[in-house]
């Protein structure tokens, strides 16, 4: 049982990281080099991405800390209940509510709102206009899952280091 509560702990933890580390990576340079793009540039590239984003590597990825980091407490709580339970407890709800919740609850449907958009035949002011309802809000709860995601691997990091 050690060795599959191990092996859970590990895959569920290079999954949120990895999450986590794309989450990061869009909020500190692909979001900076979209902003210099102009309206229309913008809007596309983000319809773009929500497009390329939905792959099976990518939901693999995303969907499987929802299985294994719950999956990890269990097996970690089969000789009771401890610090390190209680750190995967936290990995979970940050993961579950902040990662998982706030992509599904705010930045799809901002992206499918965005997606609804014909950008070959809005003007300069419609796609002014897209921008500012779309890219602020979506880049504050983007700025959320971000925390989330990396507080949710800092927690599996402390758990395996206590067990």
């Amino acid at each position: 049982m050690d060795l599959l509560a191990d092996a859970t702990l590990v895959l569920a933890g290079t999954l949120t990281a990895l999450i986590a580390g794309l989450f990061f990576s869009f909020s500190f340079v692909t979001n900076r080099g979209l902003g210099r793009l102009g309206d229309i540039g913008y809007l596309r590239a983000m319809q773009s991405i929500n497009v390329a984003i939905v792959n099976p590597v990518f939901l693999a990825a995303f969907l499987g800390p929802l299985v294994l980091l719950p999956l990890a407490l269990i097996l970690r709580l089969q000789d009771g209940w401890s610090a390190e339970g209680g750190l995967l407890l936290a990995a979970c709800a940050l993961y579950v509510v902040g990662g998982f919740g706030v992509t599904v609850g705010a930045n799809i449907p901002l992206n499918n709102r965005l997606d609804a958009v014909d950008l070959h035949s809005a003007t300069d002011a419609e796609a002014s206009s897209v921008r500012r309802w779309f890219e602020v809000p979506w880049a504050r709860w983007h700025a959320l899952r971000t925390a989330a995601t990396t507080l949710s691997v800092a927690s599996v990091l402390v758990a395996a280091l206590m067990s």
